[in-house]
C-alpha cells in the first residue's frame, strides 16, 4: 500500500523549490532529483520535443499559485497549499526499471488527482532519492481554486485520502502496470521489532537513535521532517512557541496499533520562574537545537574542507564567502533564465493571439464596408424612382388642365351655362 503524508504549507514557493530546484539527496539508484512530473490546471515548462521537462522553475509555478490566491475572498489566508507525499512499497514498485515505473506511478497519482482534486491547481513530481530508495511522489495542491473558492480542508484528511487512493489502486493498478495489487494492511501483520519496543522508555531510546542518525544526513528542517515521515515518525507543532512533539504509531504486544508521543523539550515553571519539572527528549531535539547543530556542522566543514577553484588551487578563508555568493548568484541566474524563457514563450503566444484578433477585426471591417457600399447604391435607385413618379404627376396635372380649358372653351362657344373655373 502507498503511504500518504499530508502537511499544510503557508507558502508554496519553499516546497516547489525544494522539489524541483535541489540536487538528488541519495544517488545510490539515480543522480536525477526528478524522474517524471506533471500538473493540472497549471502551465509547465516543456522540452523542444514537446514533452514535459523534469527541470521546472519553482518560482514560475509559484506565481501561478499566487494568481489563484489573489482571486480568493481572503487573499491573506494562512495556508496556501497542501503538500502530500505518496510513497510506494517495494512490492508495488521494486525500482528495477526506474523510468518505466516512475511513469506508471505518475499515471496512477494523476488519475487519482483528476478524480478527487480536478477542480484545483496541482503539481506532481516522482522521485527516488530517499534514504529508503523507494519511489515516492510529491503532490502539491493549491488550496484556492482557479475561480477563487477554497478547497474544503476535510478533503485533505489522511484517512480519507488513503481510503480513496486504495480504492483507486484496486480498480486501476493492474490496468496501468499489468500486475495485481494487494492491500498489505488488510493482512494481519505485525512489525518485526514490535517485541523490542515494549515500553515507552525503550521507544524513546530508539526514537533518539533515529533522530541522531537522520540529523547527520540532512542540513535543514524541511529535509529532516520529510526523512522522519518516511520512517513513520511525524512532528507536530503546538502552542504559540511552536514546540515540537514527536509521534509514531507502533503495534503493541497484541498487534494493535498504538500511538506514542513525546515532547521534544518542556519545562514546567511556577510564577517566580523556578523549574518544577522537565519533560521530553532534550534541548538538542528541539527545532532550535537542531538548527544550532547544523550551523556548527556547516562551520566545521568550512574550516576543514578547502574550497577548490576552477584551476584546482585552494581558495583562502577570506574568499570563501565570495565563492558562496558566486554560487548563489549562478543559481539565481539560472532561475531567472528559466523564468525569462517562460515569459518569452508567453509573449510569443500573446503576439499570435493579437495577430489572430487583428485579422478577425479586419475581416469584420471589410464586411461592414461592403454592406455600407451596398446601402449607398440603394438610395440612388430610390431617388430615381421617386423623381420618375413626380414627373408623371406633373404630366397628369398638365393634361388635366388642358382638358378643363378645352371644356370651358367648348362651353363658351356653345353658350352653355356650366362653365368651369378659370385656371
Amino acid at each position: 500500500m502507498a503511504i500518504l503524508n499530508s502537511t499544510a504549507c503557508k507558502s508554496s514557493y519553499g516546497r516547489l523549490t525544494y522539489i524541483f530546484n535541489q540536487s538528488a539527496h541519495n544517488t545510490s539508484k539515480t543522480n536525477h532529483r526528478v524522474l517524471a512530473c506533471s500538473g493540472t490546471n497549471i502551465n509547465m515548462l516543456h522540452t523542444p520535443n514537446g514533452h514535459l521537462s523534469t527541470l521546472q522553475s519553482g518560482a514560475y509555478l509559484e506565481k501561478q499559485f499566487h494568481q489563484s490566491l489573489r482571486r480568493a475572498y481572503n487573499p491573506k489566508r494562512k495556508y496556501q497549499a497542501q503538500s502530500i507525499i505518496i510513497s510506494f512499497s517495494n512490492e508495488e514498485f521494486d525500482t528495477s526499471d526506474l523510468n518505466k515505473q516512475a511513469t506508471q506511478a505518475l499515471q496512477l497519482v494523476q488519475g487519482y488527482v483528476y478524480q478527487h482534486f480536478g477542480d484545483a491547481q496541482s503539481v506532481s513530481c516522482v522521485q527516488c532519492d530517499g534514504d529508503g530508495g523507494k519511489i515516492h511522489v510529491h503532490l502539491l495542491i493549491n488550496t484556492v481554486k482557479t475561480n477563487g473558492k477554497t478547497v474544503p480542508t476535510n478533503r485533505f484528511s489522511v484517512y480519507r485520502m488513503r481510503r480513496d487512493f486504495n480504492k483507486y489502486l484496486e480498480r486501476n493498478f493492474q490496468l496501468v502496470t499489468g500486475r495485481k495489487w494487494s492491500n498489505s494492511f488488510n493482512k494481519a501483520s505485525t512489525r518485526k521489532d514490535a517485541k523490542t519496543i515494549t515500553t515507552r522508555s525503550s521507544w524513546e531510546k530508539q526514537l533518539k537513535q533515529t533522530i541522531n542518525q537522520v540529523k547527520q544526513e540532512v542540513r535543514n528542517v524541511v529535509d529532516f521532517i520529510n526523512c522522519l515521515s518516511t520512517k513513520g515518525i511525524q512532528i507536530k507543532e503546538r502552542g504559540k512557541k511552536k514546540q515540537w512533539t514527536y509521534t509514531q504509531i507502533i503495534p503493541d504486544k497484541n498487534g494493535k496499533p498504538k500511538l506514542h508521543r513525546v515532547r521534544a523539550y518542556y519545562q514546567r515553571k511556577d510564577k517566580a520562574g523556578h523549574v518544577l519539572s522537565t519533560r521530553g527528549l532534550g534541548q538538542s531535539y528541539t527545532r532550535q537545537g537542531l538548527e544550532n547543530y547544523w550551523r556548527q556542522q556547516l562551520e566545521k566543514e568550512r574550516e576543514i574542507t578547502p574550497v577548490q577553484s576552477h584551476y584546482g588551487k585552494e581558495v583562502k578563508a577570506n574568499d570563501r564567502k565570495d565563492v558562496q555568493t558566486e554560487r548563489e548568484e549562478l543559481i539565481k541566474i539560472r532561475t531567472l533564465a528559466r523564468d525569462a524563457q517562460a515569459a518569452a514563450n508567453q509573449r510569443q503566444q500573446r503576439i499570435r493571439l493579437n495577430l489572430q484578433h487583428i485579422q478577425t477585426t479586419e475581416a469584420e471591417e471589410r464586411k461592414q464596408r461592403n454592406k455600407s457600399q451596398a446601402g449607398s447604391t440603394n438610395p440612388r435607385r430610390g431617388n430615381q424612382s421617386r423623381s420618375k413618379s413626380i414627373s408623371q404627376q406633373h404630366r397628369l396635372t398638365a393634361t388635366a388642365r388642358r382638358r378643363i380649358q378645352e371644356h370651358q372653351e367648348r362651353a363658351k362657344r356653345t353658350h352653355g351655362k356650366d362653365v368651369g373655373p378659370n385656371f
